[in-house]
This record gives structure tokens, C-alpha cells and sequence, in this order.
């Protein structure tokens, strides 16, 4: 990445930043208010999301394909259990994969590589690459001409911690990001990601730009975790700056730093890192804590939803009440007002009704003194989220926690709702 940045960038330090970020989004669309429930359902429907390649889905006549002939290890291997190695190359080339056996020779097999020239072309040099893992260490050549590689350099004393047993972090964090990993040897000239030292491995990940972007954070918060000072130093800032191919484009992904103060760290994480979740899924950013530094990525404006939420949290933590400025100018915000006096019911035993709210709608919700009510007759409930139908979900929960028709729920499985009519018909 280059040096250059916006100059609309404050909140932290040119060290501590990606060339491209701007900490603010454009022009915000007004607050949308709650005014009944079959308002808040008739809203705009979510948009359809872009499925994965799936192996289920039937190949397009047209599509261009490629074969490889393997054997019966091989086909074992990339297949995987019960087809996960094979979908994990699918997904993380962005091609389809099919595995179909040689009717001419016993004992072979035909992969068919169905795709675009350049999704065919990754996801055959990364079946090469998981067959390799049979015989031995993987070489992975002209590695800095690659769009589709960003490496991390993990301490040797932190290897086993990375990969977990039989692998299974690691396969984890592939499965989270949608990326192919594997500790292996660059040859020739290295990509970006920093100059080989100490003793270490070099852990190539492999994927679109979020996905290794995502699987980066997490794995240098492992190692963190597992070896103090390697990638954070005293002051919560990176010792290095991140960088990646895709990088430095102009098109607003970046990341930023939020150092935490020492004592900041163990609330703004939660219980097996719930509230570090909910930030992320309700700002729709990437959110890592790696040392005392939450580093978020993604988009201007995920990113910045997601500095903002961070800040309101600490906030609480210090019993501060925290004011928003002009909520009505926000497009990731939804009012509910109710009567002073009711956000207990909204709230529930030691919050536990709004935080299964929050993880079952993917939101980030608290209450704050409602500036338009000088009587204090009323108080209003902030539901924060980039997702506009999760927003009104929230909403409609909170009213069913109103009425006595929602109970909380421990951990991520949500709360239960009774479907009769308010009418108890």
C-alpha cells in the first residue's frame, strides 16, 4: 500500500491507518420511526444475497471447463469428509468442483473445474496445493503476481496453536472467511506482507480480499493471544502496517485501530467474545481485538459504524449516558419510544431480554435520554444495525418483550415469541 490517505481521516494517528479510509460516510438517509407493526414489516425486503458456487446447483451449458485425472487417494483427499475440502476450494476460488469417476480406467476419477478463466485457473492451482499436503511441504511460486494471496508470518512457537488439533482452528477460520490456508515456502519473489524474520512459518491464505482480510485479523489475534508483542506493542498500535493485494485501491476499504485501555479490553470482548460479535455483525464490519488494539476493516461506512458502536459501548462500561448526535441523520439507526418506566420489561433481569434481542437480530441496541421529551414521560430505545429489516425485527421484539410475549433465551439460540394475536385469540 501506498502512503497516501484522505485527508477526511481523523481519530487516529497516519501510522495507524490504511491509505484509503475516510471516517465518515456520505450523506445519511433520515431516521426511519417506529409506527406499528404492520408498517415495520411492509418495509423494503432485504436484498438477495449472492449464493456461494454450491456443488448441488447445475452447471450452466455454456460454462467453460477444466479436468484434472486423479487417483483414489487423491479423489479421497480433495473430497474430504463428507465433500468439505472439496466445497472450502469451491467457495474460496469462486469456481465449481465435480468429482465424477473415470468410466474408462477403474480406480481414477475426472475433476471437472467449471468457471471463469480466472476462477478455473486458482481453483486448479489450489487442488495442486491441497493434494501437495499428502507428500509434503507446499511451494507456491510467483507468489507476489497473485491477487489472491496475502501471507502471515506466524512465530514458530505459535504454529500448533494457530492450526489447533488435527487442524481444526484452522479450518475453522477457513470456514468463517470463505479461504484456502496452509503453512508453506514462497519461491522466488514474496508478496506483500512483510519481510521474513524471527524463526517463522509462512502461512499463505488464500481468497477474495475480505475473506483474507478477515482470516489475517484472526489469526494475528491468535498469536497475540499466544505470544504478547508480536504484532501490538505497548502503546495498542501494529508494529507494522497491514497490507495485502487489493490494498490501497481507492474504493474505500481500509482499516483502522482502536487501542484499548487496559481495563477496557475484558468488557468490550464478553463472554467468549460475544459483544465483539455483536459489534461486528451489527456494523457489518470485520472486528478482531489482536493484543489491545480492535482492528475493524471493511467498507468507509462499516467501518465507521463500527468505531461508533465501539465508543458507545465503552461508554456504558463507565456508566456514562451516552448521547447520539442527530439520530434522525443516521441510515443504520431505528427509534422505539415507550413509557418511562417500562424499559425494565424491554431490558429484562440484568439485560438479558435486550442482549438476546441484540443476538438474534444482529443488532446493537441501548436506551438514552430522550431529548424531545422535556417531561420526561417517555425514554427511547436506539436500534443500531446496517441491516434495515434486522432493525425492524429488533423493533418487533422489543414491543413483544413489552407485552410479556418474548423470553430471553441463554447464548445464541434467541428468544421464544408467542405467535397468537395480542387480542389472545
Amino acid at each position: 500500500m501506498g502512503d497516501a490517505m484522505d485527508e477526511d481521516a481523523p481519530r487516529v494517528s497516519d501510522d495507524e491507518r490504511s491509505e484509503d479510509e475516510d471516517r465518515r460516510p456520505g450523506g445519511r438517509r433520515s431516521l426511519e420511526k417506529s409506527k406499528s407493526r404492520s408498517r415495520s414489516r411492509s418495509r423494503e425486503r432485504e436484498p438477495e444475497k449472492r449464493r456461494p458456487p454450491s456443488d448441488d446447483k447445475p452447471r450452466a451449458a455454456s460454462a467453460n471447463t477444466d479436468t484434472m485425472t486423479i487417483g483414489d487417494e487423491d479423489a479421497a483427499f480433495l473430497l474430504g469428509a463428507g465433500g468439505s475440502t472439496k466445497r472450502k476450494v469451491a467457495r474460496a476460488a469462486g469456481a465449481r468442483l465435480d468429482l465424477d469417476d473415470d468410466k474408462e480406467t477403474r480406480g481414477r476419477h475426472v475433476l471437472t473445474v467449471s468457471g471463469s478463466d480466472a476462477a478455473r485457473a486458482r481453483a486448479m492451482d489450489y487442488v495442486r496445493w491441497v493434494l501437495r499436503q499428502r507428500l509434503g511441504a507446499i511451494e507456491v511460486t510467483h507468489a507476489s503476481k497473485r491477487d489472491d494471496l496475502s501471507v502471515v508470518r506466524v512465530p514458530a512457537d505459535c504454529v500448533a496453536y494457530v492450526t489447533g488439533k488435527s487442524g481444526r482452528v484452522l479450518r475453522s477460520v477457513e470456514e468463517e472467511f470463505g479461504t484456502l490456508m496452509f503453512f508453506g515456502k514462497l519461491v522466488g519473489e514474496e508478496p506483500d506482507g512483510g519481510e521474513e524474520s524471527r524463526n517463522d512459518e509462512t502461512l499463505c491464505v488464500l481468497g477474495d480480499r475480505r475473506g483474507r482480510r478477515g482470516a489475517e485479523l484472526k489469526v494475528m489475534s491468535a498469536v497475540e493471544h499466544k505470544t504478547p508483542g508480536v504484532f501490538v506493542n505497548d502503546q495498542a498500535k501494529l508494529r507494522e502496517r497491514l497490507k495485502q493485494p487489493g490494498d490501497g485501491l481507492g474504493d474505500g476499504f481500509g482499516y483502522d485501530v482502536f487501542p484499548f485501555e487496559e481495563h477496557e479490553f475484558s468488557y468490550a470482548l464478553g463472554a467468549q467474545g460475544s459483544t465483539r460479535k455483536k459489534l461486528a455483525a451489527a456494523s457489518g464490519a470485520l472486528l478482531e481485538y489482536v493484543g489491545r488494539a480492535a482492528v475493524m476493516a471493511g467498507t468507509r461506512a462499516e467501518r465507521s459504524r463500527c468505531w461508533d458502536y465501539l465508543t458507545w459501548l465503552l461508554k456504558q462500561r463507565k456508566g456514562s449516558k451516552v448521547f447520539v448526535d442527530d439520530p434522525e441523520k443516521r441510515d443504520d439507526c431505528t427509534e422505539l419510544r415507550i413509557p418511562r418506566g417500562a424499559a425494565g420489561r424491554v431490558q429484562g433481569k440484568a439485560g438479558e431480554t435486550l442482549r438476546s434481542i441484540e443476538r438474534e437480530t444482529k443488532t446493537f441496541c441501548f436506551l438514552v435520554p430522550d431529548r424531545d421529551d422535556p417531561d420526561g414521560k417517555e425514554e427511547l430505545v436506539l436500534i443500531f444495525g446496517a441491516d434495515k429489516k434486522r432493525r425492524y425485527k429488533a423493533l418487533d421484539l422489543m414491543e413483544d418483550a413489552m407485552s410479556g410475549r418474548y423470553r430471553a433465551r441463554d447464548g445464541d439460540r434467541g428468544g421464544r415469541r408467542d405467535e397468537r394475536r395480542r387480542d389472545g385469540s
